[in-house]
């Protein structure tokens, strides 16, 4: 029993590992701008006036469920794309993808209370918060933020420094070949 609890924290770790790795590369270095982009268009300020003014909450799922679930399969398209070889389509999905989140996270933002209420998508919000909320997540969260840190220290170091970092490498290797 021990040991499946063992693999079991040992899958949890690597779950959250890859959730943050994709939030921290993919997310903030392409998504995040390109979602802030799509977001400040004057269009994406009307439609969230619009959302906002729906009262029925089955249209306020189905004006949700509609980005939701194209963003959704232009993600499947472009992972296939990508494991085709097919990078430029892959890269071109996805950009359809990233830029369809901007009226997912709108509708959402504007109708929560709303859109909570189905129990589909409260488990699906809920999962997402405990998740961000647990230890392992934040001592994952932790530990990459001191590898990055110590990865800035290295790259100023070897990469920036005096010394180039290939030199430093072939006088570690001269040290260790005399020893």
């Amino acid at each position: 029993m021990k040991y499946l609890m063992n693999i079991a924290k040992y899958i949890k770790v690597f779950l959250v590992l890859s959730f943050i790795i994709f939030e921290e590369i993919v997310w903030n270095k392409i998504g995040k701008p390109a979602y802030e982009s799509v977001k400040s268009l004057k269009i994406m300020y009307r439609f969230k006036e619009w959302v906002s003014q729906v009262e029925n909450r089955y249209t306020i799922l189905i004006i949700f469920l509609t980005p939701f679930v194209l963003m959704e399969v232009f993600s499947i398209m472009a992972i296939k794309a990508f494991a085709t070889g097919a990078i430029i389509t892959g890269i071109g999905l996805y950009v359809f993808k990233i830029v369809l989140t901007a009226p997912v996270v709108i509708i959402f933002n504007s109708a929560k209370p709303e859109l909570v209420s189905f129990p589909p998508i409260r488990f699906g919000y809920d999962s997402i918060l405990k998740l961000k909320r647990s230890v392992t997540f934040r001592s994952v969260k932790k530990y990459i933020k001191s590898l990055k840190v110590e990865v800035r220290k290295f790259k100023k170091e070897y990469l920036d420094g005096d010394v180039s970092f290939l030199d430093e490498l072939k006088k570690m290797y001269q040290d260790i070949k005399k020893l």
